[in-house]
């Protein structure tokens, strides 16, 4: 006989039932889109694209003191960016706002790094604005959630 586990859920907000007006090929766009994406329901895929402009719209405006998370991605020349100073001496700065970091050799000249990051939207601007003025970044993006 198999047990049974109980898991604590959360209790459910409440929710309100909303109507929206939409053109057709608007609506048959995100119908592909959000199948295409593996939602089975509308209501599911609205509150996620919501949760995405809400945490875009934060970020834009700089709702400097509300929390988020996210990553930093950095694309760097491995042969003009130090990482063992540069990087780590910016990060060691920031060590209230990062989570974890790795690193990835991509080939002889290139590598990624991924800063994951959470606290105050204006400490991890400031942190991805400090990387990103380090000698040999080709490229640097921050993918940011806000904590909702």
């Amino acid at each position: 006989m198999s047990k049974r586990h109980s898991h604590k859920h959360r209790k459910k907000e409440p929710v309100e039932r909303i109507s929206m007006s939409l053109s057709p090929d608007l609506l048959s766009e995100f119908d592909k889109s959000m199948k295409s994406a593996g939602f089975s329901d509308r209501s599911k895929a609205i509150q996620t694209a919501l949760h995405s402009f809400i945490a875009q719209y934060d970020w834009d405006k700089g709702e400097d003191s509300r929390n988020g998370a996210g990553a930093i991605m950095m694309l760097y020349d491995n042969h003009a960016y130090n990482h063992d100073s540069e990087s780590t001496h910016v990060q060691h700065h920031y060590s209230d706002i990062i989570s974890a970091s790795t690193h990835l050799h991509l080939d002889h000249d290139n590598c990624l790094e991924t800063v994951m990051v959470k606290g105050e939207i204006r400490r991890i601007k400031e942190l991805a604005k400090k990387l990103s003025e380090n000698r040999g970044i080709k490229s640097l993006k921050v993918h940011f959630v806000s904590v909702v």
